[in-house]
Formats: structure tokens, C-alpha cells, sequence
């Protein structure tokens, strides 16, 4: 008789339960059948996003190829909104916003407004990621106002959250809980959905940000009370963490520490991993004082799994904390060595991808110059075929040798002028370059080694703790002013190469200059430089709010930075006939000499610092200047040494009647 393998048994009826656990019968089944359109492979991708991002983005893939046969636009968008998230959280913000674009332009053609909101709140989020503030709030609210016209309570309540996010990230909780509130309101007339938990989760955020701990308690609890289906355990998750840190912000360590072993052994049973290892980052937060060798086991955990995926922010995050722990511990060889890991990674991701984009403008100018040389042979070769033409019509006749002749000279005159034209455009497309790239010499090029030369002094740890902190502050200024002035560069070679685009619609100019003043009010506060806007809520711009967004915000900045503390700066507006408005910025700053003035809208290579030594370029009053001139524009200034300047700009607008 056969002796049956009891334990056998079990091990096959355990691993059924867990498969059907994690797997659930639905979709294990649908991947046994023909996927056959965009929402069978939408299902599976939304189950795989978290547990085997590479999985998902196979299906993807799939998806996107079936929706490309059948001619499923609208499926199509769904995929590459799903496409967007996979990178998006992967720190991949450059390719899913690409994704998120076209999936966009889809919804745009084919007039499907919810899902129009639904990508507009994703670029939105994935603007804020990247620190674009401004372009967070603009997409937001272009989401809020699509949803609230087409009266679509999810989209709303979706947008509200994401602002709620995007005042969070700046600081401004008041704002964050107001809009959250909002939020709640619209939640109480809709059936539970994932947007809920992100709603109880920002709550329990913002309010740890207040040090109202109770009260962030309080509402994430309410959030996991209603985080028990399957579809809502990666926000589970999430809220479990939330609820830790406000524990541990609170002072109840033990409490906190248990709260983060259970996310982590939850985040495990359910095998999410992006999740995990969030949860083992914020385990080692715990333990990094008192116990550093149980911190850097979770870090350690938490690295080996943004290495595999390789998640290299997170991975730069990581070492950096492992890093500062070696060097409290004394472990000087381990934390240079963790140290030197991160730094390669961070020139790897950012360094790189900057020079990508520099490389991009080199070549594209290439590719222009070469169709230039190749349009002078096809000229050259055309004069060529003229002459044979007239040298064999001599024997035929005097009169048509003197007509063709005539003909030729005429034709050979309009070619040379079109050729001398040609050159013309190819020397000053040269000149273009060569000041672009002295730019790229003078102003990125010096902070660059001024960096390298900083981070070689704190790398030989010779300096004290007082004098470290000077110069990491030093070496911030230096990235943020060579970001500030690589952003401006882009934008005009990218200016030079394509042209200005522009997308004419009426605004209101108040409310964007009160959106791009706050977002300069802490440079202008850290000056007490006194800053009054007079412009009526009754103007209206026809013009592309862009270009406004950007000229204001560059006259604000360059006032600020070159206004002495306690100085004053004004900026007001007035409607000087039917349509068109003046704007005129005036500063009590140092002025501009009579010499600069002249060539101030000029590409100069030469930088000119600020009253308290902040870095800058002409570049941007250069860019400022193409705006004003595409809206049919005009741009003036006037300054006194040692008196202040005043900018003058119009624009296409009107004064609203008041009845």
C-alpha cells in the first residue's frame, strides 16, 4: 500500500490559499484567458503596479499595442495615464510627464473631459515632485475648473486634495486644511474610494506639521477604519506610517515603533515594495541614536530594495542616511564610502541628464546648420544647371541667347541674394551659439568648480561644525543660482531653435501676480524689502500667461536682488487705451549705469550680482523681452544710479465695465 504524503498535502493547500490571497481569482483568471481589450489589461496593470512594477509595465506595453490595432484612443490614454504612474513613482517624473502629455492631447481630441481632469491632476502631481509649484497649481486648477464644469464630484474632490498637497509642500497649511475640508464635504456625498484615504492620510500630515499630534491621530484612524478591502491595502500602508511618525513626533516612541513593524510586516504579507521600503526608512528613523546598528540593518533592507528597482533618488536618500550615521558612530571609512556611492549616483542622475539636454541644443543647432549647407549645394547645383541651359540655347538664336541671358541674370541675382541671405542667418546663428556656450562657460561653469572646490574642504573633515554649515550653505546658493541660470538657458536655446509659442486666452493679471509674488515673498521678506501691487481685479490680458507668469517673476526677482534691505518695490497697472494696458515696476534699488543700460536687453556673458551677492545674467531680461514682443508688446526702462529703475511693459488688455 501506497503511503500518503501527508505534508505534501498542506504545502499544496497552504500555497493555494496564499495565491489566492495575493493573486485574486478574477484576475488570475483573466490572465488565463485572452486579454482582449485596453480594460482587461487596465485591471491587471493596476494590480501589478505595486507588487512587480515589471510586470506591469509589460502589460502596458501590451495594452498599448492592442488599443493601437483596434483603434482604441481612449484606451490608448487610459494605458499611458498607467504608463505615467509606473514612473511616476520611480522618480521618473521626466518620462512620465511625456506619457501624461499624450494621453492629454487624446482626451483633448476626442472630447472626454473626466479623463482630461483625471490627467491634468496627474501632471499636476507630478510637477509638484519635481518643485514646479506654479505649474502644480496651474494644472490643478485647470483639473478643478474642467471637473466643476462638467459637475463631476470625483474630479473635484481630486483636485482639492492634490492643492491640498501642493500648499503642504510650500509650507502653507491654513490653505492645505482648507482645501482638504472642501474635500471631506464632497467625500460625504460619494461612495468610498482610494481619494478618501489620500484625504484622512494629508489630514494626519498636515496637522503632525501643526504639532496638533492628536488631532492628526485622530484622523488617520478614521482613514484605517476604513482601509479593510484588498484594493485599499498599499494606502493601508500609508496610513500606518503616518500614524507612526505622529506617535513618534508625539514622544510615544513605543507606540510608534510597533505601529511600523506592523506596516512592514503588512507591506511583506502583501509583497508591496515600494511600500516596504518607506516603512524600513522610517523604522531606522527610531533607532538611528540609540541604536545605530538596528537603523542601518533596516537602511540597509530599505537600499537593497531601491538598488534591485533601481530607484536612484531614493537610493541617493538612503546611502546619505546611512552616511550620517556611520560618521555619529565614528565609522569615518564607512560613511565616506556610503558617500561616495551617493555622489555617484547624484551625478549619474542629475549631471548626466543635465548635459542630455545641453547636448540636445548642440545638435539640434547642428542639424540646422547642417540643412543650411545642404540648401547653398542644392542653390549651387541649380546655378549650374542655368548656365548648361543658356550656354546650349547660344545655338539656336541671337534673341533667345539674349532673352535666356537675360532670364539668367535675373534668376542668378535673386538665387545670390537668397544665398547671401542664407549666410547671413548662418553667421548670426554662429554668433548665437558662441554666446550661448561663453554663457555656459562663464555663469555654470565657475559655480561648478566653486562646488568642487567646497566639497573637497568638507570631504577632508579638517573644518568645525560652525564653519561646515557656512559652507553647505555656500554650496547650496552656488546649485540653486547654476539651476536658476541652466533653467533660463533652455528656455532661450530652446527659444532660438523652435521659436516662441504662443496660446493667447483672457486672464485676470491680479491673481497671477499675487500667485508669483508669494512665491518670492520669502526672498523679498528676507531683505524687509516693502513690496505694494496696485492692479485692479477689473484688468483683463489677452495674452499667454505663461509668458506673463515669467516676465513678472523676473522683474519681481531681479527688483528684489538689487534692492538694498528695507528698500521698497511697486508694481501697478493701468489701462492706457481700449486695448491695451501698461504695467510699470519701479525699484528704490542701486540703478542701472547709462554704459549697461544700452545693451541691457542684450546676450551678454557677463553676470552681475545682486545687493546681497546673488548670482544672475542679462539672459533673463533677454527672454523677458522675446515675450513682450510675441504678445505684441513693447518694453522700456529707466534708472538712475543710486536711485531705482522702473520697467514699463504692455500688453493686449481691457478694463472690465462695472455696472
Amino acid at each position: 500500500m501506497r503511503h500518503f504524503n501527508y505534508k505534501k498535502l498542506i504545502f499544496v493547500l497552504f500555497g493555494s490559499l496564499l495565491l489566492s490571497y495575493f493573486f485574486p481569482v478574477h484576475l488570475l483568471a483573466q490572465t488565463q484567458k485572452k486579454l482582449s481589450n485596453s480594460k482587461d489589461y487596465i485591471n491587471i496593470i493596476k494590480h501589478f503596479r505595486y507588487l512587480d512594477p515589471d510586470s506591469a509595465t509589460h502589460y502596458v506595453q501590451l495594452g498599448l499595442t492592442v488599443a493601437e490595432k483596434q483603434g482604441d484612443q481612449l484606451g490608448k490614454a487610459a494605458l499611458l495615464n498607467q504608463y505615467g504612474m509606473i514612473d511616476d513613482n520611480f522618480a521618473r517624473y521626466r518620462e512620465s510627464r511625456q506619457k501624461y502629455l499624450e494621453a492629454e492631447a487624446i482626451y483633448r481630441q476626442q472630447h472626454d473631459q473626466v479623463g482630461l481632469a483625471m490627467v491634468l491632476i496627474r501632471l499636476a502631481v507630478v510637477e509638484r515632485r519635481k518643485g514646479n509649484y506654479d505649474k502644480s497649481f496651474a494644472y490643478a486648477m485647470k483639473a478643478l475648473k474642467v471637473s466643476e464644469n462638467n459637475k463631476h464630484k470625483l474630479g473635484i474632490m481630486e483636485a482639492r486634495v492634490v492643492l491640498a498637497e501642493t500648499y503642504y509642500d510650500l509650507n502653507d497649511y491654513p490653505n492645505a486644511l482648507q482645501n482638504l475640508r472642501l474635500a471631506r464635504e464632497l467625500e460625504k456625498q460619494l461612495p468610498l474610494n482610494n481619494l478618501t484615504l489620500n484625504m484622512y492620510d494629508d489630514f494626519g500630515a498636515v496637522y503632525n506639521k501643526m504639532k496638533d499630534f492628536d488631532t492628526a491621530i485622530q484622523y488617520v484612524k478614521i482613514g484605517l477604519s476604513k482601509s479593510n478591502r484588498i484594493e485599499y491595502n498599499g494606502l493601508r500602508i500609508s496610513l500606518m506610517k503616518t500614524l507612526g511618525r505622529a506617535y513618534q513626533l508625539k514622544g510615544d516612541v513605543k507606540r510608534a515603533e510597533k505601529t511600523f513593524k506592523d506596516a512592514l510586516a503588512f507591506s511583506r504579507q502583501i509583497k508591496n515594495i515600494l511600500r516596504e521600503h518607506a516603512i524600513l526608512t522610517e523604522l531606522a528613523s527610531i533607532y538611528d541614536k540609540k541604536q545605530p546598528d538596528t537603523a542601518l540593518k533596516y537602511l540597509n533592507q530599505a537600499l537593497a530594495i531601491v538598488s534591485k528597482y533601481k530607484m536612484y533618488r531614493q537610493q541617493i536618500t538612503i546611502l546619505d542616511k546611512i552616511a550620517a550615521i556611520h560618521k555619529q558612530t565614528g565609522n569615518l571609512a564607512e560613511a565616506l564610502k556610503a558617500k561616495e556611492v551617493s555622489s555617484s549616483l547624484a551625478e549619474q542622475v542629475f549631471y548626466k541628464d543635465m548635459m542630455k539636454q545641453v547636448f540636445s541644443l548642440e545638435s539640434a543647432y547642428e542639424l540646422e546648420k547642417s540643412k543650411a549647407q545642404l540648401n547653398e549645394l542644392a542653390t549651387k547645383n541649380k546655378e549650374q544647371k542655368i548656365l548648361k541651359n543658356v550656354i546650349l540655347s547660344v545655338a539656336i538664336t541671337i534673341f533667345v541667347v539674349l532673352v535666356f541671358t537675360l532670364i539668367n541674370y535675373l534668376r542668378s541675382r535673386h538665387l545670390n541674394q537668397l544665398l547671401t541671405k542664407a549666410n547671413r542667418e548662418l553667421e548670426e546663428s554662429n554668433e548665437v551659439k558662441d554666446k550661448f556656450f561663453s554663457i555656459i562657460a562663464h555663469d555654470i561653469r565657475s559655480p561648478l568648480v566653486s562646488t568642487i572646490s567646497i566639497l573637497k574642504l568638507i570631504g577632508d573633515n579638517e573644518l568645525d561644525e560652525n564653519t561646515q554649515k557656512l559652507m553647505v550653505a555656500k554650496l547650496l546658493s552656488h546649485c540653486n543660482s547654476s539651476l536658476e541660470i541652466l533653467d533660463k538657458l533652455l528656455k532661450w536655446g530652446q527659444m532660438q531653435i523652435k521659436g516662441v509659442r504662443l496660446h493667447v486666452q483672457e486672464f485676470s493679471p491680479a491673481s497671477s501676480i499675487k500667485r508669483n509674488l508669494g512665491l518670492l515673498r520669502e526672498a523679498a521678506d528676507k531683505k524687509q524689502i516693502e513690496i505694494n501691487v496696485s492692479v485692479s481685479d477689473d484688468l483683463v490680458l489677452k495674452a499667454d500667461t505663461d509668458h506673463f507668469d515669467f516676465i513678472v517673476r523676473n522683474l519681481l526677482a531681479n527688483a528684489i536682488k538689487f534692492t538694498e534691505t528695507h528698500g521698497k518695490i511697486s508694481l501697478s497697472a493701468q489701462a492706457i487705451d481700449k486695448d491695451t494696458v501698461q504695467f510699470a515696476l519701479s525699484d528704490t534699488g542701486v540703478g542701472i549705469s547709462d554704459v549697461r543700460l544700452d545693451k541691457l536687453f542684450e546676450l551678454s556673458a557677463m553676470g552681475t550680482k545682486g545687493t546681497s551677492s546673488e548670482e544672475g545674467t542679462s539672459l533673463g531680461l533677454v527672454i523677458c523681452k522675446e515675450f513682450v514682443l510675441a504678445n505684441e508688446g513693447k518694453l522700456k526702462v529707466e534708472s538712475r544710479v543710486g536711485q531705482g529703475t522702473t520697467f514699463y511693459f504692455t500688453m493686449k488688455g481691457y478694463l472690465k465695465k462695472t455696472t
